[in-house]
């Protein structure tokens, strides 16, 4: 008797999605390969720039196989704090300007657009939600309309691309991050980025450091030897559909962050690689709406007047390459053997605090070949462990530092590995 195998697709959107009807006026029968998904919150201003700057260049044949989402967006109205009521008010009011108008303005756009009202009355997201479930709903909803539409495209050639409704692109954006995606075979694509100007010298000094913290926490990681060494900025993203089912989606709780524990699922399960010839610019403006991210940082570094921001002691990357690198020599020993090769008892304490003698001695009893034990290894001990072993080393053992020593610090280290 012949077995077919489960279509994933259908199996991801049975027991994981969240959908909303897609509204526009779009050509519903074309064979699109590909997908940009932007959340709006409060966006009427920003919004036509950024649709702008994605027609701006791209071919008319990319931009005729190209579905643009806008999911327009807010929680419900009931979150019992005076502030916060206000400024989910002020949201719900911006909103409504931007699917008035985008009603009337569709005819004029050179593209395929679509949106989700998810801000209406009866619409909105759930009082606890936030971006996360607004990204989700949005790639949810195209792979339902995918499926229903028997779009012929192939989910691994099929690209997402995750945008913010502030954000502007390189011309050739859209081509040139699909291509080289595609061409890498791995699940998803991270794009580089430079936020725009700020509005005032003390706003452009804030977001200076803010990208130089993100950066030197990514080559710290590089140098580390850590497979998590890339930027996980939610609107720098792209990814292939089966990417996207077999990383579980976006995760819908997280009011921000879901970019990085998305990427974190994408690594496991297919690999991320480092898109090189085009950009994304996101906003510099300060915001409170998240609980972190670019506008909190801004936020923080203008409120201490100090426009920098300190960065984790290059020290604890030096532990954490110790660390790695105790495990990929020792792949052949057990556990007490690679403790034997880590000198920092910091490390020592918070490999023991999650069990890493038994897990080790489990691995190495299910996976033989060492290639399969490294990997499920750093499945383990993946980007959200090393971030919460890197704070650990920061608050017991050292504390941050100015970015600029430890810049240094850390190229001197680098220009010696290379020797």
């Amino acid at each position: 008797m012949k077995h077919t195998q489960p279509d994933p697709c259908m199996k991801y959107l049975q027991k994981r999605a969240a959908t909303k009807p897609l509204s526009g006026r779009f050509d519903r029968r074309r064979c699109y390969r590909r997908a940009v998904v932007i959340p709006a919150l409060g966006e009427s201003e920003t919004l036509p720039l950024t649709l702008n700057s994605l027609y701006a260049g791209a071919p008319p044949e990319v931009l005729a196989d190209t579905l643009i989402l806008i999911i327009v967006n807010n929680r419900s109205p009931q979150t019992g704090l005076p502030k916060e009521d206000h400024e989910l008010k002020e949201y719900i009011r911006n909103n409504a300007l931007t699917l008035r108008w985008l009603e009337t303005h569709t005819p004029e756009f050179p593209s395929q657009l679509a949106w989700i009202d998810a801000s209406s009355p009866g619409c909105e997201l759930s009082p606890r939600s936030g971006i996360g479930l607004a990204r989700k709903i949005g790639c949810d909803s195209i792979l339902a309309f995918l499926k229903e539409s028997e779009n012929v495209t192939p989910l691994q050639e099929f690209v997402f691309f995750s945008l913010d409704a502030d954000t502007l692109v390189s011309p050739g954006y859209l081509e040139t991050a699909g291509h080289e995606l595609l061409t890498s075979a791995k699940s998803g694509g991270v794009i580089p980025f430079k936020h725009q100007q700020a509005a005032s010298p003390e706003g452009q000094a804030a977001i200076d450091a803010y990208e130089a913290f993100l950066n030197y926490y990514v080559e710290g990681l590089r140098w580390a030897g850590s497979p998590y060494a890339f930027h996980t900025v939610g609107s720098c993203l792209c990814f292939t559909a089966m990417g996207y089912i077999r990383a579980n989606g976006f995760p819908a709780r997280r009011q921000a962050g879901e970019d990085f524990y998305f990427c974190v699922e994408l690594v496991k399960t297919g690999g991320i690689c480092e898109i090189k010839n085009t950009s994304v610019f996101p906003s510099s403006r300060i915001s409170h709406r998240v609980p972190f991210g670019t506008g909190r940082r801004m936020a923080e570094a203008l409120l201490n007047g100090k426009g920098e921001l300190p960065v984790y002691d290059f020290r604890v990357f030096v532990a954490l390459r110790e660390l790695l690198s105790a495990v990929y020599i020792n792949l052949d020993k057990d556990a007490e053997h690679i403790y034997t090769c880590i000198h920092h008892p910091p490390t020592k304490d918070f490999l023991e605090g999650r069990d890493f003698s038994r897990v080790w001695t489990r691995f190495r009893r299910q996976y033989k070949g060492q290639e399969a034990l490294l990997a499920a290894f750093h499945r383990w001990f993946d980007g959200f462990v090393t971030l919460k072993y890197i704070h650990r080393l920061s608050e017991r053992e050292w504390p941050r530092q100015p970015l600029q020593s430890m810049t240094t610090a850390l190229n001197h280290l680098s220009f010696s590995s290379s020797q």
